[in-house]
Formats: C-alpha cells, structure tokens, sequence
C-alpha cells in the first residue's frame, strides 16, 4: 500500500514538473525592457486615488517628480492587471497570462520609464479575481538599476537562508543515497531532505530578490503553488518513521488528501472553473490536516513516555534485589526527547506557514518573516544534525552485529561456514525440489596430529578447506560441520551434472595439490547424492545416502 501511494505521489510530482517546464519554456504575460539614467529612490504620494465600480483603482502621479528623481517608477502588485498612461497614451501594461493555470502574475515589482514630465501618470489597477479588493501600493521613483538592486540587496538574508534549506536537503538526500546499502531503514533522512528542498525552493521563489529577478512570474507562481501541495507528504512520512512508527493507517490520510489535492486543483484548472490561485483553499486545507497529525504524533509519543515513566517510578522497593543493575539503552528516552523537540519546533513550523498564509491572503510582502525563516533554517540544521548523527550509530551498530552474526556462522579455521548455517540449510531443503549434497571426510587427519603434531594437523584442514572451497564456493556452499568432516549444499537447476563435473575437478585439484605439496598431501574422501524435481524423498534420506556413498 505505501509503495503504491509512493509511486503515485512520483508520478503526480513529474506531472507537476511537466507543467512547470511547460511555463518556463512557453512565455506568457507582456514584460517590457527599460533604458534608465542613475538616481536614488524617494517615495511618491499620489496626486488622486479614485476606486472604481469594478474594484479597480485609478492612481494619479506627478510626474515631474517621478522624473527628477531618477526618471523610473516602481511599485508592486499582486494578482493584479497593471496599465500606466501618460497623455491618455499607454505607456506600461503587465496583465495575467489567463492561462489555464494561472491566470495573473502574481506577485510582481513593475519598474516604469516616466520621459514626459507634462502630463500626469495614472497607473490603473484591476483584480485579476473580481471577488478581491485591492490596496493602493506604494509608489517609488529613481533609478531603475537602483531601485533594483536595492530590493535584492534588502531581501538578500531571506534569499541566502532560502538557499541553505536547499543546500541542507541535497546534503540530507546525497547522504541517504551513499548509505542506503548500509542503512536501507534510514527513509526518514531521504524525507527530511525532500522536504527542506521544497521548503527552500518555495521560500526562495516568495523574495523581493526573485520577484524582481525571474521575470516570468506566472511560472514562479505556478511553481510556488505546486510545491505547496507536495511538501506535506514527506514531512507527515518523516514525523512517521520518527515518532510513531507503529502508526498503520492514520498517517495515510494527510497524505492521500495531498494527493487527491493534487488531483482537484489540477482538474479545476484544466476544466476552466479555477487556477491554482484560487483553489489554493484546499490546499491550506492539507496543510492544515499534516499538521494536525504532527501534533498528534509528538503528543502520543510524549504520552507513551510518560506512562513509562509512571510505571518505572511506581514499581515498589520490595520487589528489589541486591543483584547489580543493568543500564539499558536509552531509546525510550531518546525518542521522548526527539518527540518533545519535535512537538516544539514544530510551533515554529505552524507560526512560519502562518505567517506566509496571512501574508498571501492579506496581500502582504513577505520580507517581514525573516526570523521565521532562520528558525525553520536551524530547525532543520538540527533535525539533519541529529538524524546523520542516529543514522551514523545505527550503519555503526548494524556493521557490528553483521561482523557478530559472521563470526557466529563462520568456521574460524577455514572460514568457512561452520555447523549452524548449515543445520538452518538443511532444513530449507524441504521446500526445494532440485538440489545435491556431498559429505566430504579428510583421511589420515588423526595419524597426521599423531605424526606431525597438531599445528600440522590444523595446516591439513586449511589446505583441505581451500580446495574445497576452491572447487566447490561458486555453486554451492561449504560447510565444515566437525573436525575433518566437510559437506557442500548445490541448489542450482541441474545440480546433479554440475555435481558430477565438480567431483572430476575434486579428484583433478587434490592431486595436483599432492604433487606440488609432496611434504603436505591430502586425502579427501566424499560422496553425493541429487534430489531431482520427480524424487519423493526427503533431505535427511539425501543427507544419509551421500554419508553412506563417502564410505564406499
């Protein structure tokens, strides 16, 4: 199920990048160029303010003021159809693409060339959405690579803390993909990472700096719309692998909701009825089921800690013994911190998206949320900080338990697979149809640690073992399950001829091995039996036939 709700959460995301590409290379909207002399920037007051019936505004400006101060007049809108008229002439226009999925430019700094100082500037003002009402802007003048390059200066620190939430979610999403055949359960990095990339990309694409720098603003739109529907998904999948892994189901939901969001928006869209402006209600509204769910997981986690908690601290003194105490490790007291950590900054999370959603509905700049943007960049600074540094213990722990299993499971002798293996795959061959056994004895193996003590008995074994496996290793397995006693377990298709083949090249390499070592020979002695698809018998009358053949 959760495989499946990927997969379709991919292939929603690449149809979002598909309609996003489609933007970048299709231009949309009017975007004039403009030819400036040097100046600083004052603020403009307008001469008259008249509302019109349909919402609209007509704003009159002096412009020999415009002029005298640098000959170019900025102001920014949102949402809104922009003309300029000097002499009843238009001099500027910026209107909505009233493309499918944006119809407006949405945020948008307009910077005018004013040359005639005999006639007043109106600047009119329409909603792109006839439903919304509009605010006067404020009106600048100047230069216009000043007045630019101010706006980018200014809004510099919120762009840089945009660029290391980028930064911090490649460096989580690369460490994942060097360690995964290490740490293959550690997804959790892999979201946290997905996660900072689109926070950082959809923040980046809400400053000053990129407002006045990608002039195609109904793609920037449309991208900042889009990465609002999918950053719930792998925050909600990161809150789940941290804090309440044992959560089947409830999980899903904000999830799925993103999804059919995704769904719904697109769809409005494509049928006319809404763009992605418009139907970012529901979107909100996503939002606002991840984050109910992240409180509830912290709030759970925190609840099962202390209940712990209480129970440890009520267990009564007489059940007590002398015996020295154990110190566990503290994974319940982690996961309780990461919970309350968590449960913590997320207050922040919920204060930054609140503040970008009064922002946008009351239509407001969205520089005054650079603190909110540093506490979510340290946010995830320690969340990646932690998460690597538990990822690290755990790729450590699990290195050492894979070398204690090996050494459990390991012939320290031969280095082969000693008795235990071999008795779990013995027992596998009852649900096999096809498969061979050879039991392999070292003659002389007493009369050698009689002869030539025990050191050279040990040599025998080892040189033994290494023809054995030489022979042997790449189509089946070896075993040493006693002291000179060897047995091979071949599970191939047509194991019986490949069997016969490598008994001939047994016989072949011990030999040659005796007459390069004549102070060191060997004297092996094997038999082997094969289970073909048609054999009714079990692998214990197999086992027992090969023994018996090695005797012959």
């Amino acid at each position: 199920m959760d495989k499946l709700i990927f997969k379709i959460y991919c292939l929603f995301f690449v149809i979002a990048c598909l309609i996003v590409a489609v933007y970048a290379f299709i231009s949309v909207g009017k975007t004039p160029k403009w030819p400036y002399l040097n100046n600083t920037g004052i603020a403009i007051t307008s001469l008259n303010e008249q509302a019109d019936s349909d919402n609209a505004y007509s704003v009159t400006l002096d412009s020999s003021e415009i002029i005298n101060a640098g000959g170019c007049l900025s102001f920014s809108t949102t949402f809104t159809d922009t003309r300029v008229y000097s002499n009843e002439e238009l001099i500027y226009e910026s209107l909505g693409s009233y493309s499918l999925f944006m119809r407006s430019n949405g945020n948008i700094w307009h910077f005018i060339n004013v040359a005639n100082e005999n006639h007043p500037i109106i600047v009119k003002l329409s909603p792109v959405y006839g439903d919304t009402s509009l605010s006067v802007p404020a009106f600048m003048a100047g230069d216009y690579y000043n007045l630019r390059s101010n706006l980018v200066i200014r809004s510099t620190p919120a762009l840089l803390v945009s660029i290391l939430d980028v930064l911090f979610g490649i460096g989580m999403v690369v460490f994942f993909l060097i360690t995964r055949h290490i740490d293959p359960s550690n997804s959790r990095t892999l979201f946290l990472g997905l996660t900072a990339i689109m926070i950082g990309f959809w923040s980046m694409g809400e400053t000053d700096a990129m407002i006045v720098i990608l002039n195609n603003r109904t793609l920037a739109g449309v991208i900042a719309f889009l990465i609002l529907i999918f950053i719930p998904v792998p925050y909600v999948l990161y809150i789940h692998d941290t804090l309440w892994a044992d959560d089947k189901s409830i999980y899903r939901i904000p999830i799925c909701l993103c999804l059919f969001d995704f769904l719904l928006v697109t769809g409005l869209a494509i049928t006319g009825i809404m763009d992605l402006k418009q139907s970012v209600i529901f979107t909100h509204a996503t939002w606002a089921t991840g984050i109910i769910y992240v409180i509830a997981a912290a709030a759970n986690t925190i609840k099962k800690a202390r209940v712990r908690k209480n129970i440890s601290s009520s267990e009564s003194p007489k059940t007590q013994t002398n015996l020295p105490t154990v110190r566990l490790p503290l994974a319940n007291e982690s996961k309780e911190q990461q919970a309350i950590f968590n449960a913590g900054a997320m207050l922040i999370i919920v204060a930054v998206v609140g503040v970008e959603i009064i922002h946008y509905w009351t239509k407001a700049r969205t520089q005054n949320d650079l603190l909110g943007r540093i506490l979510l960049l340290l946010y995830i600074v320690v969340l990646a900080y932690r998460n690597i540094i538990e990822s690290l213990k755990e790729i450590e722990n699990g290195r050492m338990a894979e070398y204690y299993r090996k050494l459990a499971n390991t012939d320290s002798m031969t280095g082969l697979s000693n008795r235990t293996p071999f008795n779990h795959d013995v027992e596998e061959l009852r649900n096999m149809e096809e498969y061979s056994i050879i039991s392999i004895d070292l003659n002389d193996l007493k009369r050698v640690n009689d002869t030539k003590g025990h050191q050279a008995g040990d040599s025998y074994i080892t040189n033994a073992a290494n023809i054995i496996n030489e022979v042997f290793g790449q189509s089946g397995v070896c075993y040493r399950i006693g002291g000179d006693e060897f047995c091979v377990i071949i599970k191939e298709k047509e194991s019986s001829s490949i069997t016969k083949k490598l008994v001939t090249k047994m016989e072949s390499r011990v030999k040659l091995h005796n007459e390069e070592n004549p102070a060191d020979p060997v004297a092996i002695a094997l038999g082997y039996e094969n289970k073909t698809s048609d054999d009714t018998r079990d692998y214990n009358e197999i086992l027992h036939l090969a023994d018996e053949k090695m005797y012959e």
